[in-house]
């Protein structure tokens, strides 16, 4: 039981290790590249299915295909909530007092602020809307990484990792 315990707890530590490393390279915090993530998908299909040279350059090209309609798609998500979150903040301040608006005014500048430098739980991949609820990195094949619930999306289970 120990020994599972230390091997999962260094599991995790190697797999977070990682993860920083590959943000710090990037300097941002959308992940690993794309690129990097694709080789690694094409990798673990050939392992398994013994790809052709020629297979593994068209699925290269159909990942980057895919990946870039995601993050068209993903774009437009964050366009219509924004616009979103205007409306209802234009709807809130209708029933506020001048002097409620200023403190919600604050509110909301302070909350910006902490997203921003990463405080009280706010930091990246925490707080609000992140990792709780469907479709949030919970549930299966969301998020845990290899040979935790889900593994990578679910793919790793269907082929047999």
């Amino acid at each position: 039981m120990k020994k599972t315990v230390l091997l999962a707890l260094m599991a995790v530590v190697a797999t977070t290790a990682v993860t920083a490393q590959d943000f710090e390279q990037r300097g941002d915090r959308r992940g690993p590249d794309p690129e990097k993530r694709i080789e690694h998908q094409v990798k673990r299909l050939d392992k398994k299915l013994k790809l052709t040279d020629e297979q593994k350059q068209l699925l290269m090209e159909y990942y980057g295909e895919f990946d870039k309609a995601q993050m068209a798609r993903m774009e437009q998500v964050r366009q219509m909530e924004m616009k979103d979150r205007e409306a209802l903040d234009g709807k809130i301040k209708l029933i506020l007092t001048d002097e409620q608006k200023a403190k919600y005014d604050e509110m909301k500048e302070k909350e910006k602020e902490m997203w921003k430098e990463g405080r009280e739980g706010f930091g990246p991949g925490q707080g609000p809307g992140r990792g709780h609820g469907p479709g949030r990195g919970h549930g299966p094949g969301r998020g845990h990484g290899p040979g935790g619930p889900g593994g990578y999306g679910g793919f790793d289970r269907d082929m047999g990792e």
